[in-house]
């Protein structure tokens, strides 16, 4: 191989591995994922579900006791509320409704069901954080057991309006009792960039991912003359 050549497939794999490194999806995923607990006070006097934030990648199950900060930018709270006569999946948001931290809803302002490969993003169902309800089902909302993606709409801090918004989605399977499982989660940092919904890989895929990435670079490396 001429020198040119050599230098021409570093340069793209040195550009392949930035952009790699530089990605602007940033995706949680959950090692083990996280299922909603009956919430015997419907949420608004009983913190028992599964709070995950995407901005810091929190995510756990909680008991009785709201989290020490209750409120905060991209903060979500998924449970399983037994107060009604029949146990219903909600989430609430969790940030300021004022600064555009919410999730999007479908035409009957229940939040919207997106399927694999669906872009959410800015024109995408209603937008209308906090004008809408919280029920994903049985009884009053849109959701059916399986597998979906729920929407989200995460201020950005750095910017001066509730319409600078990260998108991102919760990737969530509904079961066959309305609990809700967290699987993982996952924004696009560019504001108001649109974002793909996908499963969001297990953590074992991103060494798998840095090893195929070393294994080309090495197998470049040795096919060059010296």
């Amino acid at each position: 191989m001429h020198a040119p050549s050599r230098l021409c497939v570093t340069a793209l794999l040195a550009l392949g591995l930035a952009q790699a490194a530089s990605a602007a999806v940033v995706s949680t995923p959950l090692a083990t994922p996280l299922t909603t607990e009956i919430n015997p006070g419907g949420g608004y006097s009983d913190g028992t579900g599964v709070w995950f934030n995407p901005l810091t990648g929190y995510a756990e199950s909680r008991g009785y006791y709201f989290p020490d900060t209750l409120y905060a930018d991209g903060l979500f709270f998924l449970l399983l509320d037994a107060s009604q006569s029949t146990p219903e999946a909600l989430v609430f948001t969790q940030g300021f409704f004022s600064r555009g931290n919410g999730v999007i809803y479908a035409s009957n302002m229940n939040p919207a069901r997106f399927d694999a490969g669906a872009v959410i993003g800015p024109g995408v169902g209603v937008q209308s954080p906090g004008d809408g309800y919280p029920d994903l089902g049985p009884t009053y909302g849109n959701w059916t057991p399986g597998r979906g993606y729920l929407g989200l709409t995460i201020r950005d801090a750095s910017g001066s309006s509730p319409s600078d918004v990260f998108y991102g989605y919760a990737d969530l399977t509904v079961n066959a009792d309305y609990s809700i499982t967290l699987n993982g989660f996952a924004y696009e940092n560019v504001r108001g960039a649109s974002i793909t919904a996908a499963p969001v890989p297990e953590p074992a895929s991103y060494g798998l991912l840095a090893l195929g990435l070393l294994g080309v670079a090495a197998a470049v490396r040795r096919r060059m003359p010296r």
